[in-house]
């Protein structure tokens, strides 16, 4: 069997009593497809994007709708301390992005257990990978649930101290086509961001989101306020963490497709989302729409990735809710979207 990203993927797909079905690469534990029934149409409506062919995944630069690590976001100088010991990461880049130059995105995960509504993959990333310390073991589970959800859950132990954020970099498009997403509507339980440098690494201060294009507290487009803020004009749009409270009982958030028959709610027990506006969809490598072949476009999608705050290592005075891994306190999280008519 090849060992090159994405050749010769293995697929499952799960799915519940309503015609909900989602589909699994094991490269990355990604989401391939995820079809969701919708009234009135007689198929049910992809909701993420993707590549026709899953072996051509490769072709893609902007992890999609991949489990995302050792650490999620950006660190920065691709370098951290623990206990006063300096780790330098394989980035490739001034800035580690996402894991690094072989991040979790690009590795075959284990399938080690599965039903017809459940899929349980596993990873193991020895000591040194991408110059993260300590023998990190991953376990991502995907349910899907009859009240149309779909509810991952990522457990992570290491034998070290070290800095860990796991996510899903889904790119959704309610919509069910190739097409923009600046008329999605969404409402964030967020009242603060955090602005970030030109390098899209956050400053360290916290700005309230109230009078300001960052304010989705109450239901709005996303392209209402596109570009309104020099944040936004410095990201090309939106690409920047929310802070969120909870436990992860409520949502965090609500978006709702441009025709208003798709509502999506997503909840997490992480502290943060980062929303991604699609801004770099057409950078870097032209990708052809599953649907219509067309080249996929800047805000062709959306990300809402619940994780740690970027560069979490660098800004200990959020210490208390951005924790590393230990041998004693893996990390335990869990993402989950539902969708409602």
């Amino acid at each position: 069997m090849s060992d090159s990203y994405s050749q010769q993927p293995n697929l499952e797909t799960i799915g519940n009593k309503n015609g909900m079905r989602v589909t699994i690469m094991d490269w990355g534990a990604t989401i391939i497809s995820l079809k969701v029934p919708v009234f009135g149409e007689s198929e049910p409506r992809e909701m993420v994007l993707g590549v026709k062919d899953p072996a051509l995944w490769s072709t893609q630069n902007c992890y999609f709708n991949a489990t995302i690590g050792r650490y999620a976001n950006r660190i920065a100088s691709s370098s951290f301390e623990i206990d006063g010991r300096l780790y330098k990461l394989n980035s490739g880049a001034t800035h580690c992005l996402h894991g690094g130059v072989d991040g979790f995105d690009k590795r075959r995960f284990k399938l080690i257990d599965k039903s017809s509504d459940s899929l349980t993959y596993t990873l193991h990333s020895p000591d040194g990978d991408m110059g993260f310390p300590g023998n990190f073991d991953l376990t991502v589970t995907y349910r899907v649930g009859n009240d149309n959800s779909l509810y991952v859950h990522y457990l992570g132990k290491c034998d070290q101290k070290c800095y860990v954020c796991i996510t899903n970099h889904a790119y959704l498009n309610l919509n069910g086509k190739h097409s923009s997403v600046l008329g999605h509507t969404l409402w964030l339980d967020a009242k603060e961001f955090l602005p970030l440098d030109a390098d899209s690494i956050p400053t360290g201060e916290v700005r309230k989101v109230s009078g300001t294009a960052f304010d989705f507290t109450v239901p709005k487009t996303i392209g209402r306020d596109f570009n309104r803020d020099p944040q936004l004009l410095q990201a090309l749009g939106y690409d920047h963490p929310y802070l969120i409270e909870g436990d992860g009982t409520k949502p965090f958030a609500r978006v709702e497709s441009d025709d208003g028959k798709v509502k999506l709610e997503i909840f997490s027990d992480y502290p943060a989302v980062q929303f991604y506006s699609g801004n770099y969809v057409n950078v870097g490598g032209e990708v052809e729409a599953r649907d219509d072949g067309r080249i996929y476009g800047n805000q062709n999608a959306l990300c809402l990735e619940p994780e740690f705050y970027p560069d979490a290592p660098h800004l200990p005075q959020f210490a208390d809710v951005n924790p590393p891994v230990t041998p004693t306190a893996p990390l335990d999280k869990f993402i989950c979207w539902k969708f409602t008519r």
